[in-house]
């Protein structure tokens, strides 16, 4: 005769403990594993903004520079402006900077004059064309037998069109505004057919907050509207951390507030999560912080 015997009340209580706290186990790796996961996913995402943030920054902070005006000059420029260096950088603060950034490059085709330039339209360069607002630095030949008194002055674009050029090829009609009348008419009776000129827009970069959240962001000056976010989130500013510092310094590499003494630039950034992560082995979560830094020296100035 077969003998049935079924599973104790005692062994089903320890078979259920035993597979309560295997599951529990197993639920607290799974639960730790993900945290860590997201951990490291938005860690990535930081590394990853900042990194590119800072590549962004500092290729726009490279255009920046200077274009002195000798003394030997033409006749009329070096008597209104000296020897005074043009300066890109336009405001220098902490969090804040503004500057002239080079959009485009080109050469005359036609024989300039102090109300307009003609650009040959197959040998202009840039990331865009030149608009109303922007500023130009037009290059003044002098005598073509030396150097000495070549220089660089500026004029404001107040209108572009299309047009030709001496020859008929197609050009960009670039109407301009001097600051200076007297420049301007030492200029015009200097400059060459073929000459080069350089098209510049004003531009911020600063540390602003939207959105609740801080970012590192960029605006035309000339073209107005709000500031776009480049970088972030990042740091809030606050007495004891700033998430985007702005460092001048002068050719004898000292911090300086003077922007005509700036010869390099360092930017720091300071990037956060955008959620609290936690750590491995750890119950508590904190919002994790990347900093990282780049330093420019400015074009055509004395490096430190």
């Amino acid at each position: 005769m077969t003998t049935r015997r079924g599973f104790t009340l005692v062994e089903l209580m320890v078979a259920m403990v035993m597979t309560v706290l295997v599951g529990g186990v197993v639920y607290r790796l799974l639960i730790n594993n993900q945290r860590v996961s997201r951990g490291q996913t938005a860690r990535v995402g930081v590394q990853d903004n900042v990194r590119a943030g800072a590549i962004i920054a500092a290729n726009e902070l490279r255009e920046i520079g200077y274009d002195s005006v000798p003394v030997t000059a033409v006749a009329g420029i070096s008597a209104v402006l000296g020897q005074a260096p043009s300066s890109d950088l336009l405001l220098a603060q902490p969090g804040r900077l503004q500057y002239r950034a080079m959009r485009g490059f080109g050469v005359t085709c036609a024989v300039p004059t102090a109300a307009q330039l003609k650009l040959r339209r197959a040998l202009y360069y840039g990331v865009r064309d030149p608009v109303a607002n922007d500023s130009i630095a037009i290059f003044v030949e002098g005598s073509t037998s030396i150097g000495g008194d070549d220089s660089w002055v500026r004029a404001k674009i107040t209108g572009v069109g299309a047009t030709t050029c001496t020859d008929g090829a197609a050009a960009l009609s670039v109407n301009l505004s001097w600051p200076n009348a007297g420049v301007g008419t030492a200029a015009t009776a200097a400059e060459v057919q073929g000459g080069p000129v350089r098209v510049f827009e004003a531009m911020e970069m600063r540390y602003y907050v939207s959105g609740g959240k801080s970012w590192l962001g960029m605006k035309s000056l000339n073209a107005g509207g709000g500031m776009e976010p480049v970088v972030g989130p990042i740091a809030d500013s606050t007495a004891g951390q700033r998430g985007m510092t702005l460092e001048y310094f002068d050719k004898n590499d000292v911090a300086t507030a003077t922007v005509t003494d700036v010869r390099a630039i360092k930017l720091t950034l300071k990037g956060v999560t955008e959620e609290r992560v936690y750590k491995s082995g750890g119950q508590s979560s904190a919002v994790d912080t990347l900093s990282m830094s780049a330093r420019v020296a400015l074009r055509n100035a004395l490096r430190p």
